[in-house]
């Protein structure tokens, strides 16, 4: 638990100076500094703050900074004192971990919500084994208090506004060490707050805007435009590590310029590639670097926004943390060409649905009594670890012949399969147990994408290869009715798509011709267009995939191995 609470302080305090993290502990490797000198490196920045503010007559802001020191300093003496039962604490929460990650994913470093739970029931131990942290608390909760206060000082500069935001969210979030929830809650409706200030809206038009304004005061904007961002990036990192449900980027709190709104997550890169900001902070909070590669259109996501990869007869599962696991294999297919013996098998489609049960197409090729091969697709449906069958049955629809799927689950479990064969535009639906319930043919040419909205409408997309047309995505109802088309805007081709079902709107992922950059656009569930967004970068991979999970997870997997959570 210490550890855990050390990186809160590290990166929280650390946004005081505008730093993810600090630049000492970053220097270091891994095994080779401690939970006591992590804290003390964050007692020093403390200092270095107080320095900053010492000729300032703001009493709120003095206080406010006060309380927070004091808080540390008493958090510290809380850990140092429970040293020796910290051990036992760590045994029975591992155990916990062990136990509630069977339950879940398997895999302890990559569940989110179990390092969530760990600092829940480690704050509860500590606070039997010691007095101080309930102190801590409640020095916490005064400089929360005095720092709201400063904030709302109007006769305060936007500087130092500002700057009582930092402490204000700080505090919070430490305050709150044993209920992660009630500080990302209390958090966010307070950036609201900072992001709907005048000043804060007239910063960022003349940042990214330009014109007369941006020639004066240049550089006192650009540490305001920073400070703003930080507050932001070190928010959206609490809240994906540590919060109970899912936290989309795109409902992430936005700043009202004159003509559109500007997403700090989403649009990140627009703000600190103009400066240099250090070499951590190019990358946007919301990405994810894995440093592999992966074939990009045979990915899901899951209910923890772990990546799950099929690749030929492989599951694998990627965690957050770019850990690579093997969760299932199907059997190598024999060779001995035996009657009835699978001699070649691959996997051709691959989905989750809203519990994280796995659905696999699996095209066969087995032997037949006169000598022949016969081919045909059978369904599996594996539980969330892939440890088990839970249904296997052969679908006699799909044609004898090897065909792509794109499989989208819907809320009744029902199944959709899009072929992916340009002259083969079909589009299945059957029920769990793989039985026909009816086939479509869409209007559109080939079939890359399906997606299924929370009212179980099946939306379609040709790949921006196929099409030029402005209609290159389609709405059906459950019983697989046309209900609207979808319209890019002029000069944009489509590369994906996926509901989000956070925000109940469909995301179109598309590009321009000729272009590297990506664009998310969100529609209404009736596919008019509401907003549009600059989403990255992909440098030449191929085109990004999309892919989204019931609970909320929405994420675009990249061949080089980045993924950006939306």
């Amino acid at each position: 638990m210490s550890s855990i609470v050390t990186s809160i302080l590290s990166s929280t305090v650390g946004l005081l100076w505008n730093k993810a993290r600090d630049t000492t502990a970053k220097k270091m490797k891994d095994g080779d500094i401690t939970d006591a000198k992590l804290r003390e490196i964050v007692v020093r920045e403390l200092n270095d703050v107080k320095i900053k503010i010492d000729g300032l007559s703001r009493k709120d802001l003095l206080s406010s900074y006060s309380f927070l020191q004091e808080g540390v300093q008493l958090l510290n003496v809380s850990l140092d004192k429970s040293k020796d039962k910290q051990k036992a604490v760590q045994s029975e929460t591992q155990d916990d971990r062990g136990e509630t990650s069977r339950m879940t994913s398997g895999d302890e470093s990559a569940d989110i919500l179990n390092k969530a739970l760990e600092l829940s029931h480690a704050m509860g131990k500590l606070k039997i084994v010691s007095s101080e942290s309930e102190s801590a608390k409640k020095r916490f909760e005064e400089a929360r208090k005095t720092a709201t206060h400063a904030f709302c000082n109007e006769a305060l500069n936007i500087q130092d506004r500002i700057f009582a935001a930092k402490l204000r969210v700080v505090s919070e979030i430490l305050e709150c060490l044993d209920n992660p929830d009630t500080a990302i809650t209390s958090c966010l409706l307070f950036l609201e707050k900072l992001h709907d200030l005048p000043a804060v809206r007239e910063i960022f038009s003349v940042y990214l805007g330009g014109g007369v304004k941006s020639i004066f005061s240049k550089a006192e904007r650009v540490e305001n435009v920073k400070s703003v961002m930080m507050i932001n990036y070190v928010l959206y990192q609490f809240v994906s590590k540590f919060s109970s449900k899912y936290c989309s980027a795109l409902a992430w709190p936005t700043i009202q310029l004159s003509d559109r709104s500007f997403n700090p997550i989403c649009s990140w890169q627009e703000v600190s590639t103009r400066k240099s900001w250090g070499e951590e902070l190019i990358q946007p909070p919301n990405k994810v670097n894995l440093d592999i590669n992966i074939e990009v259109f045979n990915t899901a996501v899951n209910s923890r926004g772990e990546i799950v990869v099929w690749d030929d007869n492989n599951i694998e599962i990627i965690s957050r943390t770019g850990e690579r696991k093997v969760v299932h294999q199907f059997s190598v297919p024999s060779t001995e060409n035996k009657e009835g013996e699978v001699i070649k098998q691959e996997i051709v489609g691959l989905a989750l649905d809203q519990e994280n049960n796995v659905y696999v197409v699996l095209f066969c090729e087995t032997t037949s009594q006169n000598g022949n091969v016969d081919s045909h697709a059978v369904l599996y449906i594996l539980d969330e670890h892939c440890n088990r069958v839970k249904h296997k049955s052969k679908l006699d629809f799909l044609p004898e012949h090897k065909i792509g799927l794109t499989l989208a689950i819907n809320k009744n479990n029902n199944i959709v399969m899009a072929s992916i064969i340009f002259h083969h535009r079909h589009v299945y639906v059957c029920d769990h147990t793989g039985q026909l319930r009816y086939k479509l043919e869409p209007e559109i040419s080939g079939l890359y994408y399906a997606s299924v909205s929370d009212n179980n409408e099946i939306i379609l997309a040709s790949p921006l290869y196929l099409n030029d047309a402005a209609d290159v995505a389609e709405i059906y109802t459950e019983e697989a009715n046309l209900k609207s088309k979808i319209c890019l805007p002029a000069g944009h081709l489509i590369c994906g798509v996926a509901f989000h079902f956070v925000i109940r709107k469909i995301i179109v992922l598309t590009t321009v011709r000729d272009s590297d950059s990506c664009f998310l656009h969100r529609y209404s569930e009736t596919g008019e267009l509401e907003t549009s967004m600059f989403g990255f970068n992909f440098s030449g991979d191929r085109i990004p995939h999309i892919t989204s999970h019931p609970s909320g997870p929405v994420a675009i997997a990249t061949e080089g191995g980045n993924i950006f959570y939306v």
